[in-house]
């Protein structure tokens, strides 16, 4: 973890006091964050998490803030935001934004399977039918939109030419007019919580954004169905499926679902690239888009078929990584 805000005690205690959740009884520190500062704070009762923003505004952390609570008012099983009484949802410490939530008890799991998969894509319909608010962006945070920030650096690392093929592999394939919903934007493993078969909540959404409503499943496929050889068509026919009851995709969102899948694991690879190479380049960090990268071409040689068939009642019996 990368540490960058390293509070005593007495200064978590100040911060926790103007949250108004009383005294604490113990404090420490959340191994994890790659951008922020976590703290897990307990009181008599109750355990939070106090998180130092470290790279996000006042103006973003507040629209996450105010996201959390819009999306727990509906239903959504993510994190709850502690208001405090007599400051702003987000507060400030030393020019860094701060922010309260209440900590959730649970595992992340190394496999999504069965029920699990059913139960998060009925959260993900959930979600999908809310009504986006307007502050949210109408654009993915690391979408295609932003690829020419490495297209046109000056880097000449191969990476820009395969990189400039799949921007035109995208750009004949997705559409225009597409429907749009409130996404995710970042369904990996270690953004659900569970406990044994339950699923708990959804966290982390600092990518949530008014966007292409297949990219978030195009994103799912690729975070939770995939196998040591690409993707499991076992898993995404079954999350598809269940999703498929609660919202019946439209024909062309069908048709694109390759797409997005592949979309999901470029854009991926596209923020490990830039972070790792351009932002804030680490050389121990420097092929850690490689295995998106791989995924991409691995998911834009399987048949179009094969994605068409996961609305099928059962999946072929033939499949790529199949649960046993």
């Amino acid at each position: 973890m990368a540490l960058h805000n390293c509070l005593d005690r007495s200064a978590i205690e100040d911060l926790t006091r103007r949250f108004g959740i009383g005294d604490i009884t113990d404090v420490s520190l959340i191994d994890g964050g790659h951008e922020n500062t976590s703290y897990c704070v307990e009181t008599n009762s109750v355990r939070y998490v106090l998180t130092i923003c470290d790279q996000q505004s006042l103006k973003e952390v507040t629209n996450l803030a105010n996201l959390l609570v819009y999306l727990t008012d509906h239903g959504i099983r993510t994190s709850r935001v502690v208001v405090p009484p007599k400051e702003p949802i987000v507060i400030l410490h030393n020019e860094k934004p701060v922010i309260l939530k209440h900590y959730i008890d649970g595992d992340i799991t190394a496999d999504l399977t069965g029920n699990l998969l059913v139960q998060l894509a009925e959260e993900m319909a959930r979600l999908h039918e809310i009504s986006a608010p307007s502050y949210l962006p109408k654009s993915f945070p690391y979408g295609r939109s932003y690829f020419p920030e490495v297209i046109n650096s000056n880097l000449g690392h191969a990476y820009i030419d395969w990189l400039s093929e799949k921007i035109s592999y995208l750009q004949q394939r997705i559409p225009q007019h597409l429907p749009m919903a409130l996404i995710h934007g970042d369904i990996f493993l270690d953004n659900m919580i569970v406990q044994a078969d339950q699923l708990i909540a959804i966290i982390d959404f600092e990518q949530a954004c008014h966007y292409y409503r297949g990219f978030d499943l195009g994103m799912v496929i690729v975070g939770v169905c995939r196998d040591r050889k690409g993707i499991s068509f076992e898993k995404a026919g079954r999350f598809i499926r269940a999703y498929q009851k609660e919202i019946t995709l439209q024909s062309i969102e069908r048709e694109t679902l390759k797409t997005f899948a592949v979309y999901a694991a470029v854009a991926t690879s596209f923020w490990h690239f830039r972070q790792h190479h351009l932002r804030r380049p680490e050389p121990r960090l420097y092929d850690k888009h490689v295995e998106m990268q791989t995924l991409a071409d691995i998911i834009s040689k399987y048949p179009d078929s094969r994605f068409t068939e996961l609305f099928a009642e059962k999946t072929t019996a033939a499949t790529s990584g199949e649960d046993t």
